[in-house]
């Protein structure tokens, strides 16, 4: 009977936390640097300055083309693997489109050794373009660099997390959007926490930078479990990112 009640008790629990148990409780510093890695990712134009960027997002379901898949067949799944998990995070439906399918094309991958950027070194080069209206994204390229091979699911991950909405990248930060994280294959805890934190229904496209800052730390502080305690004091004053410098 005990027992019962017990597991009738987490499923209650999961239930009203969006289908997932809550997270281990984790340190004030932990919602600190997480904050500080949301305001410097999403909210942030480039990596050296501060430049208030309100929070942009997909809201429509994404329809994914390749240009030349031929080029690199063995790249092909990888890239849709990606794409998927975290268009899933994000609570954003994603179909793949063949030929003829253009008017409803919103998401093309070209694989690429140049990028869209002359003299550009081409063993290093990946690069994604997005466009977006009323701060709601509609549109992305990424050009995906084949001799990436080696490190190419890092490439792809960073390049699809930006495409998402995280447009700079927070060196400080165990993340795939950091520079300072090479070795990185695949999405961290944090990279997960920071795309269902933008892709909350409370962050509203085009929520400003002060505001988006504070919300989105305390949407962090619940993902992470944090005390009432250090979600008041990390996350009541923040004034959104601030420059970084080069790393």
């Amino acid at each position: 009977m005990f027992r019962n009640l017990v597991i009738a008790l987490v499923l209650l629990t999961s239930a009203t936390t969006g289908g997932a148990p809550p997270a281990a409780a984790q340190s004030r510093d932990a919602l600190a640097d997480a904050a500080r890695a949301f305001d410097e990712a999403a909210l942030r134009e480039k990596d050296d300055n501060s430049k208030p960027f309100a929070a942009h997002k997909w809201v429509t379901p994404i329809v994914f083309f390749f240009e030349n898949p031929n080029q690199m067949p063995n790249l092909v799944a990888p890239t849709q693997r990606a794409v998927k998990e975290e268009a899933e995070m994000a609570g954003i439906p994603v179909t793949f489109a063949g030929r003829g399918d253009d008017a409803a094309i919103n998401y093309r991958v070209l694989f690429d050794e140049n990028g869209l950027r002359i003299n550009l070194d081409s063993t290093t080069s990946c690069f994604t373009n997005t466009w977006w209206k009323d701060y709601r994204i509609y549109k992305a390229e990424l050009r995906l660099n084949p001799k990436r091979v080696l490190a190419f699911e890092r490439c792809v991950y960073h390049e699809v997390m930006q495409s998402m909405g995280f447009p700079s990248h927070p060196h400080a930060a165990v993340s795939i959007l950091s520079y300072a994280q090479m070795g990185l294959r695949a999405l961290t805890p944090l990279d997960r926490n920071l795309i269902g934190t933008l892709y909350d229904a409370r962050m509203q496209p085009g929520t400003k930078s002060t505001a988006a800052s504070r919300l989105g730390c305390r949407i962090l502080g619940e993902r992470m479990g944090s005390s009432t305690a250090d979600v008041e004091g990390v996350c009541r004053d923040r004034k959104g990112p601030t420059p970084e410098g080069p790393q």
